[in-house]
């Protein structure tokens, strides 16, 4: 591998985190015109229309039936059951919330990832781990009494939170065989075999209601956050470790913080920007340990 694929790398995860913090807002934004479901099925239907034209671009349509399979069950954990869990909390919660309880994913991917001999464990990962979670906490904390908060939606953003750890680990093994593009087009395409039917209940009644700056904001979250962003994770993850790549979602909370006081005026109190410095410093902990993508290898059975 040559030094520059680990730039790349790097520079395509802090794109797609940073574009994944302002995807919260333009949510919020849209739920009280468009249904959860619709919105789903409408933004990822746009999204695998432009990664398909990417992946026939590229002649990247063919995969193996074994690989489709694959890819299947994890379009099961995400983008649909992380979307699902992750657009109704977004419904019941604060958006900083939903961006904050996102950025504890590294915590469970890098457990799972110990768990299958697919990482070591060393003091750097875990404290730059410790410390991005105790960020998470300070900013959780600082804003919990504030309007829109909300404990249901929190619980829910947690099943996204599950899902997300599972498949990034498993995604690993998936991109061994497979590119980044042929993963981020199929998973998209997959899950609209669920949004698709989901969807189909709430019918196109809230397709006038939509305002002009509501369809910029669609396009926002479907061929950035839906398509973009996934390509540069996906990306980032068949170069980079598990726990590096999901450390970064650290970074989407701070971007989501910051929009929100700046458009929305939401304070931005002393615990918020003490939490963001911890955050911050956790992701640059783990970043700037000796760069390293050889995986330590499973032992099956015992």
């Amino acid at each position: 591998m040559s030094a520059q694929h680990p730039i790349r790398a790097y520079a395509a995860l802090v794109g797609s985190m940073l574009i994944w913090g302002f995807s919260f807002l333009a949510t919020k934004e849209l739920l009280p015109v468009v249904p959860v479901l619709s919105l789903l099925f409408a933004r990822f239907a746009v999204a695998t229309i432009f990664l398909g034209a990417l992946a026939l671009a590229y002649n990247a349509l063919r995969i193996s039936r074994r690989d489709l399979g694959v890819l299947a069950g994890l379009a099961l954990l995400s983008p649909v059951g992380y979307y699902l869990f992750e657009t109704y909390g977004v419904a019941f919660t604060q958006a900083s919330h939903v961006s904050i309880i996102i950025a504890t994913i590294p915590i469970g991917v890098y457990l799972i990832a110990f768990a299958r001999r697919m990482e070591r464990i060393t003091w750097r990962k875990t404290a730059g781990i410790l410390l991005g979670f105790l960020g998470i906490v300070l900013l959780v904390d600082s804003s919990s009494g504030e309007a829109g908060a909300s404990l249901a939606g929190d619980v829910l953003v947690l099943g996204a939170v599950a899902c997300a750890a599972v498949q990034t680990v498993l995604l690993k093994d998936a991109l061994r065989r497979i590119t980044p593009l042929q993963l981020t087009f199929y998973q998209s395409l997959l899950s609209l075999v669920v949004f698709g039917p989901l969807a189909a209940v709430n019918g196109f009644s809230w397709i006038p209601q939509v305002s002009l700056a509501g369809w910029w904001e669609f396009l926002f979250l479907a061929i950035f956050c839906s398509a973009v962003a996934f390509l540069a994770m996906n990306y980032a993850l068949a170069r980079l470790s598990a726990t590096s790549v999901s450390v970064s979602v650290n970074l989407v909370p701070i971007v989501t913080v910051i929009a929100e006081a700046a458009w929305l005026g939401v304070p931005l109190t002393i615990a918020k920007i003490v939490g963001t410095a911890l955050a911050v410093l956790g992701v640059l902990v783990i970043q700037l340990e000796k760069h390293d993508t050889t995986l330590v290898p499973r032992q099956e059975g015992g």
